[in-house]
């Protein structure tokens, strides 16, 4: 499509777009409780079934083995034709310290809207939600499009796997984690690990006998630290999305971690990781080199038991090296400049390349082009978490006009 008839689409886009309605919309989901993992989870996904059948869309459930919802809607223009797969999460983070606002109150504050996973990644499923609702209106005349409403990103993806475990097919995908509206077409893969360290405690007036399990965390934390997992990639940009993070660790006394006699010798200690990565070859070799740092301690530590495993409740996220065509290349910076009168950013993007997204499983299972792109990003996953209300309503915009190019 040409400049012409894209802005003549998006004209017709701007006129069903009813901004205050989007924004209600948007609110609407800030204001449900949809912690990850948390008993009141679900109802987020029941609630968006509501809304997607107030559109005519064709939805249907599915459950994690875990009983935890995933939704498909299905918009249906024409069969033997195109299929987009629009993919998001409406699972959040737990409540960290340090908001000010509401953190589901849908607070207006400086042209910016406030919730707990408005950023990560309410907003972009309204956005969905709400291009749905104006692609219904103007009518295509061919082509399909799934919108995928799915719980346990947080969980490496849980919910889109389920989904694809159960046929979820297309030609195309777009899924709208934050990147400030940029187009993201790398992204690293990421799995968890724990190391476990059992010592022997004494007090400390004998503590030449014991086995100091805190001492070993610190050290292998610091060998961790130092660890370079990125000698085989040549290329620099790449190296900087392979990394080793330790998120939590925690030592003491006895099974429970207890810290209230500080005069023993802590004989308990666990480490939690996470990895970024952008080739699943380098998965055996990041984990050898891990598994010597705890050998090491293993030999040197007679009393000391170390074990190193991987968290297998959750998958592996899987990485994305996406190509676009060139069609799909011109159509971005087209739709980009007439919306935002700005150049799209497209390929490796820092920081959210390192983010986590479903998008991966969804690449390595039906091996298929597609791309990253959602609203907020700038203050994701943080106190006060934040969209800027122009991000969101563009990104609604961007949508519409990207799934009509699309389906061309």
């Amino acid at each position: 499509m040409d400049n012409k008839i894209l802005n003549n689409y998006l004209q017709k886009i701007e006129s069903y777009l009813d901004q205050n309605e989007a924004i209600n919309i948007l609110k609407s989901i800030i204001q449900i409780d949809s912690r990850t993992n948390s008993k009141n989870e679900n109802n987020i996904i029941e609630y968006w079934e509501s809304k997607y059948s107030e559109l005519g869309t064709v939805n249907k459930i599915h459950n994690t083995n875990d009983n935890r919802l995933n939704l498909i809607s299905n918009l249906n223009f024409s069969d033997n034709h195109k299929t987009i797969i629009f993919n998001g999460h409406l699972d959040t983070n737990h409540i960290g310290s340090g908001w000010t606002s509401d953190p589901f109150g849908g607070e207006i504050k400086d042209n910016h809207i406030y919730g707990l996973g408005v950023s990560n990644m309410k907003a972009s499923m309204a956005a969905m939600f709400y291009c749905a609702k104006i692609l219904t209106k103007i009518g295509l005349d061919r082509g399909k499009i799934i919108f995928t409403s799915v719980l346990g990103e947080l969980q490496g993806g849980v919910g889109t796997k389920t989904l694809l475990d159960n046929g979820l097919k297309g030609d195309f995908f777009i899924n709208g984690e934050p990147t400030d509206l940029n187009f993201m077409t790398i992204h690293a893969g990421t799995y968890s690990f724990t190391i476990n360290i059992i010592g022997e405690t004494r007090h400390l007036s004998k503590r030449d006998e014991a086995t100091d399990a805190t001492i070993i965390l610190n050290k292998i934390l610091n060998d961790i630290t130092n660890l370079d997992i990125t000698k085989k990639i040549k290329d620099n940009d790449e190296k900087k999305l392979n990394i080793i993070h330790i998120g939590s660790v925690r030592s003491g006394l006895g099974e429970n971690f207890s810290d209230d006699r500080p005069p023993q010798v802590s004989d308990n200690a666990i480490i939690y990781g996470s990895v970024r990565f952008t080739n699943f070859d380098d998965i055996k070799n990041i984990n050898h080199q891990i598994g010597l740092i705890t050998s090491k301690y293993n030999k040197i530590n007679k009393n000391a038991d170390v074990k190193f495993t991987i968290q297998s409740n959750n998958p592996i996220m899987p990485p994305i090296k996406t190509k676009l065509s060139k069609h799909t290349i011109k159509l971005i910076n087209i739709s980009n400049k007439l919306i935002k009168n700005s150049n799209a950013i497209i390929g490796q993007i820092l920081p959210y390349s390192l983010y986590g997204t479903d998008a991966g499983h969804i690449v390595n299972k039906l091996k298929i082009p597609g791309f990253v792109m959602g609203s907020g990003g700038k203050y994701n996953t943080q106190p006060d978490e934040r969209v800027l209300l122009d991000d969101y309503i563009n990104n609604i915009k961007l949508y519409c006009l990207l799934s009509i190019g699309l389906l061309e």
